[in-house]
This record gives structure tokens, sequence and C-alpha cells, in this order.
């Protein structure tokens, strides 16, 4: 530094490393980030002069990536990891009726959503995953649950768009209740600063009614919080929209006046090139779940259709693998294989859904380490056996990193994950009451 140089005080500085700013660069090798308040307000290559800050990182040797957003979870889904199913699962229906409703969703209460949503949290920021968009399922648990969750998520440092299934599945009395947690949480947290907001939610059309589905619309409309679904995630939801509407799920949509740029349609693995043309007329938003859409059966998505059609496709677990380094290498896999060519789904197009359109499509500044960006950040060891450049650092990261490489996460400009380990919990402490919780869902079955 010159003498005289005036000197900027800042929060953070990220030193060292190969910095990725995003899915199409630059790439700074070695270069810096320096954050201030909840932003990044400089990055670049070599060494920044003229700033002081309350802490220096020093990632000399490793990778600096953008946080990682997941837009559909399910983060109480982990107290079903292992559980003994007793029915015979054939299809995704069977998966629904037989397995999930009965055994997972409808026995939830708040302690063990508080449980499972600490373990998760915790997982979720250790392997780099810095915003989710999570839907909670728990019909039983109503009201106020969501404010439980967000509690949690808040204190442990994760970033969040948080949202009730709200159904008719139970009963439409039930279905209103859960149209009601909406859109109380959105109206409490959508006006104050801090790391979790809310949308609104539904099902799908073989458990929301026409009248219930443009409620949900409605009220969307007076809040502006967008609406977070799922859509033909198995061919059962087709089936019942030709068979109770005589139309295709989208078509239905459609009629009842529900697409809009606000909407987020996860799964799609069953939407036809048709159904494709109507979503990209609306600008839907979409988010693909490779790992569970293979876990039930469901199939594989048209994303190079979707992606052709100029559709905004991000990535999510859905609460199963929630791995978005897994994530990313399987979405660049499994649609090469599906189409036997491997041209399609470049690694520059995977992160780009994982980091930028995630952060677009949940509405906040976020996926690229810019100027003016959220300063959601994650420090990755680099244990690749081979040169890694910043030509080649994309591939590299997609198809042969792993979670379990996160050394430090940085969300909203603080420290949440540090040489490995979570900064903001105790992490003996939360997975013995996530095992306790899982105890106590399987006590019966």
């Amino acid at each position: 530094m010159e003498h005289g140089e005036k000197v900027t005080e800042v929060d953070l500085l990220v030193l060292g490393g190969l910095v990725v700013t995003g899915a199409n660069g630059p790439v700074y090798s070695p270069g810096y980030v320096v954050v201030k308040n909840d932003v990044v307000v400089d990055v670049g290559k070599e060494k920044p002069s003229g700033y002081t800050a309350q802490k220096t990182i020093d990632a000399s040797g490793m990778i600096i990536l953008p946080g990682l957003v997941s837009t559909h979870d399910h983060m109480y889904g982990v107290l079903a990891h292992g559980i003994p199913v007793k029915s015979q699962l054939n299809d995704f229906w069977d998966f629904l009726k037989n397995f999930w409703w009965p055994y997972v969703e409808d026995r939830l209460d708040k302690n063990l959503i508080e449980a499972a949503v600490q373990y998760s949290v915790c997982e979720r920021l250790k392997t780099g995953t810095t915003c989710v968009a999570d839907i909670l399922e728990a019909p039983n648990a109503l009201p106020n649950v969501l404010e439980t969750e967000a509690r949690l998520v808040e204190s442990l440092g994760l970033r969040a768009v948080l949202s009730f299934e709200a159904t008719e599945r139970i009963s439409p009395e039930n279905g209103v209740q859960g149209l009601e947690e909406n859109k109380r949480f959105i109206e409490k947290m959508n006006t104050r600063p801090g790391l979790v907001k809310g949308m609104h939610c539904i099902h799908t059309t073989f458990t929301c009614s026409p009248e219930f589905i443009r409620r949900c619309r409605a009220e969307a409309d007076m809040t502006g919080a967008g609406i977070h679904i799922h859509f033909e995630e198995g061919s059962f939801e087709t089936q019942q929209s030709l068979k109770n509407y005589g139309k295709y799920p989208a078509q239905l949509y459609e009629e009842l006046g529900f697409w809009r740029s606000d909407v987020l349609a996860s799964q799609c693995v069953k939407t036809t090139s048709d159904e494709l043309d109507i979503l990209a007329k609306y600008d839907v938003k979409i988010s693909h779940q490779p790992l569970s859409n293979g876990e039930v059966g469901g199939g594989i998505a048209p994303v190079p259709e979707m992606l052709q059609r100029g559709l905004t496709v991000c990535l999510g677990t859905d609460g199963f693998i929630v791995d978005m380094f897994e994530v990313m290498r399987n979405t660049w896999l499994i649609h090469k294989a599906a189409k036997e060519n491997t041209g399609v789904m470049p690694a520059e197009t995977v992160f780009k859904m994982a980091t930028e359109n995630g952060a677009k499509t949940l509405g906040y500044r976020g996926g690229r380490i810019e100027k003016g960006y959220k300063a959601d950040l994650v420090l990755l060891h680099n244990k690749f056996p081979t040169p890694v450049t910043p030509e080649n650092v994309v591939t590299q990261v997609v198809v042969y990193a792993s979670g379990s490489w996160v050394d430090t996460v940085v969300v909203d400009g603080k420290v949440v994950v540090e040489k490995g380990r979570l900064a903001t919990g105790n992490e003996a402490n939360i997975r013995r009451n996530c095992l306790k919780a899982a105890e106590k869902l399987w006590e019966g079955l």
C-alpha cells in the first residue's frame, strides 16, 4: 500500500485461490474477493490494496465458487432416510399413497420438523449449498409451522425461500389452512430484511381443485411472492388431468389463468412438447431434480428441450441426495445418455443452473461473485488429480468435485462453515436430535 492511499474498512477478505465468478467467467487465478456487509464490493486478480478487514481468509490452493442454490427441497425428508417400507412400490402413485403420505407427511409434528430442519441446514451448508427453496409438507402440523422452520434456518445461517404445500388431499378445510399459512408467513417475512422469505405453494392438479388453484393464484397476485408447485413428477398427474378435465395439466393451468413468470414448476418429468411451449409462453421457471426422479421411477425430464425454448431451468435436490455437486454431475451425465449425444448439457450450462438461474428464480442478486452481488461463497479444496486451469475449472467442478471437499462457506457475508465444520451450531447435538426424531417417526411401522 502506497503512502497516503485511502484505506477502506471491510468485513472480509478472501485472498489467493482460483476465483470462478460465474458459469461463463471471468476466472481469476490467483484472485481475491472483498466483502462488506452482505455483498461483494470488489473481486479481481492477484492481491488487492487499500483494504483493511475484520477477517481475512487465506484461500491459497482452493477454488472459490458462488454459493450453490437448490430450488426444490424438502428438508424434513431426512427423517425418512432408510425408513422401513412394507408396501410394494411400483410407481410414483404407489410411492405417494402407500409410503410418503401415510408414513412421513401425515406423521410430522413441530418437534420432528425442528430436529430434521436443523440437521438438514447443517448438511446443506457443509456441502456448499447457500440457498434453498424448501417446501414443508406436514398437514397435521399447522398452523405457524413455517415460523418454526424459519427460526432455525436463519439462526444457522442458510438463505431460504420457504413455503407450505397447501393441498386438499386431507380435506378442503386443511387445504385452506395451508393457503393461509403461506399468506400469513409471506406478510410477516417478505417485508423485513433477513435470510428467509416466503412463497406460495400448492401441490398438484390431482390434489387441488380448480377453485383452490384460482384462490392461490389470486393471493400470489396480491402479495407478489410467487408460487412453487410440483408439476408432472410422474405420469399419474397427466393421466388424471386427461381423465377429469380432458386436458393436459399445463393446459388446465393455462385455462385457470395460473401461469405467470413468478411460478416455479418443479420436476416437469412427463411434460410434453406442447406443454413446454405453454410454459415458455409464460416464462415459467423450472427446477430439475434428476436424482429424486430416479428414486421414484419418474423418468428423465426433457431438460434439453426446455433449454432450447429459452426456459430458465434450475437444479434441486428434492431432499434426497443433497450434495449439489452430485446433482450437477448427474445432470451433466443423464441427458447425454438419454439423448445419446455427448454435446448436450455442457458443464457451463449445468453450473449456471445451480447458481445464477437459481438465484434469479428465487429473486435475489446472487449466483455470481461480482460487485454488488450477495456475498455467498464456497471455498473448495483442490483435490483434483489433474491440473485445474481457468479454462477447465467449471468442467472439473461439475464433473468431478464433491461436497466433501468444502472447506469454508460464506452466506450473506458471514462465515457459516469453517475448515469443514459448522460455525453456527453444535453438529454433534444436531445429529443426535435428528436421530431421536427419526426413531420416534419410525415407531410402530
